[in-house]
């Protein structure tokens, strides 16, 4: 008998990721999917000791989003490979993801016989991109590199709390989630966020951790 293809589809629309769930155990009979709601609850899922020879995750979920789900799993040592899905029409975040160790990168309007493609490389430990994302990624390629370079900058000092703060903020945990996790306020968890913002003279989560990864404070 056909060893079973455990795959775990990471989406908070619960109606697509059960028709994803059905088409894709329509494509082969060793696939078993199971659907999770958000990456929070794939990641306790994880740590409790469940094993996925495959996740597939939506890009934009409530909780947190793709992203930073990636670099959770990451974070957390987790080797098994995901295949990011995404309905959004602006130019995805390729370049990142696959940086992240996403294995591929696949529209929500592709086809079912594009989908067994990606479903069949990923497997097999190769990269998958549709052509008309593997161009959007080549010509993105190279503007992301020099917008890498330009944000180096000088390595500011950081204590270990803020670190740690600024680590659970790259993971997508809300001040509330971060506050709760290492049992100090919720005050105090802002003083920690305001803090490391001004050190890395920034504005926004997102180009805190990007620049905190840039410089080598964080992974």
């Amino acid at each position: 008998m056909a060893k079973c293809i455990d795959v775990a589809i990471v989406d908070d629309h619960q109606m697509f990721a059960d028709g994803l769930s059905r088409l894709i155990a329509s494509l082969d009979s060793r696939f078993r999917c199971r659907t999770i709601s958000s990456p929070l609850s794939a990641l306790g899922q994880i740590a409790d000791g469940r094993r996925f020879d495959l996740i597939i995750s939506d890009l934009i979920m409530d909780s947190i989003n793709g992203i930073a789900f990636l670099r959770a799993l990451r974070n957390r040592g987790v080797k098994t490979p995901v295949l990011i899905i995404s309905g959004i029409t602006t130019a995805p975040p390729i370049e990142e993801a696959l940086r992240l160790g996403a294995k591929g990168f696949l529209p929500k309007s592709a086809p079912s016989d594009v989908l067994s493609d990606a479903l069949e490389a990923v497997l097999a430990g190769e990269i998958f991109l549709p052509p008309d994302l593997w161009s959007v990624y080549e010509e993105n390629h190279h503007s992301a590199n020099r917008a890498h370079t330009d944000e180096i900058g000088p390595r500011p000092q950081l204590s270990q709390r803020q670190i740690e703060v600024l680590q659970l903020v790259s993971e997508g945990y809300s001040n509330r989630d971060i506050a709760s996790m290492l049992k100090v306020s919720e005050n105090t968890v802002k003083t920690h966020v305001k803090r490391v913002f001004n050190l890395l003279d920034v504005n926004s989560r997102a180009a805190c951790v990007r620049k905190a990864q840039n410089i080598g404070l964080i992974r």
